[in-house]
């Protein structure tokens, strides 16, 4: 039978319940049981901590490398259910936490989440400002199929910087994000917010232009149904309001 008194099977037990803890958050959440899975989530948080402490306090820590991964799962786990269930400030500071910790790589992109909370509570200049950031995390690309997900991504964060100048009125910023995207990829929904905007300026000409590349558009082929994303703010477009 296997001594589960030694430090490495400890650290071993803890991190699969830790994994076990994090597997239940998920799905919790996937059934919209947000007070459960948020639970499981600060579970998560304990037991990674509990996790670290045990490596530093044993022989363990100059053996086994910390293990970064899990982690940053348990944190980002964390930060989604605390905006399932519309703790915002606390997500915001624990996506921010994740950010700051350079023991972590590529976070620039959670930005992006962080920017969706803002505009979730209607305050579209601080969204605006965390899309931009998000933005810069973008690398330039081209446009091939090898980079089509990161650029329909750029495409949806262009997108949602529209929409927020939309919500401040700010129609002729709004414009300049949706005539980039028409730019790069025609589809109806951006040449529908263009008409829209347009029409908020009382710029006739504008929208005729803008009706014109409507109608080359092929109904099924938007990048927002072919291309869905996380970077979605969700059915958040000009049609709703």
């Amino acid at each position: 039978a296997r001594d589960e008194s030694t430090p490495e099977v400890k650290v071993k037990l803890l991190e699969k319940k830790i994994n076990d803890l994090l597997e239940e958050s998920v799905f919790a959440a996937q059934r919209l049981e947000y007070s459960l899975s948020l639970e499981k989530a600060k579970e998560c948080v304990q037991k990674e901590r509990s996790l670290s402490r045990m490596k530093e306090q044993s022989t363990l820590a100059d053996t086994i490398a910390p293990n970064s991964d899990l982690s940053f799962a348990v944190l980002f786990n964390l930060a989604v259910q605390y905006t399932n269930a519309d703790m915002y400030s606390e997500a915001i500071n624990t996506y921010q936490s994740i950010i700051k910790n350079r023991t972590f790589t590529n976070t620039g992109r959670l930005k992006l989440n962080i920017g969706n909370i803002y505009f979730k509570q209607n305050n579209y200049p601080k969204a605006i400002k965390f899309f931009r950031m998000a933005l810069d995390q973008i690398p330039t690309i081209q446009k091939d199929l090898r980079y089509y997900r990161i650029f329909f991504a750029l495409l949806k964060i262009m997108q949602n910087i529209g929409l927020s100048f939309v919500r401040l009125n700010q129609f002729a910023d709004a414009i300049t994000s949706f005539e980039y995207i028409m730019s790069e990829k025609i589809d109806s929904m951006t040449a529908f917010h263009l008409i829209v905007c347009s029409y908020a300026l009382g710029d006739r000409p504008q929208m005729k232009q803008h009706f014109a590349k409507l109608l080359e558009v092929v109904s099924d082929d938007t990048f927002e149904d072919k291309y869905a994303m996380h970077a979605d703010i969700g059915d958040d477009n000009l049609a709703n309001h």
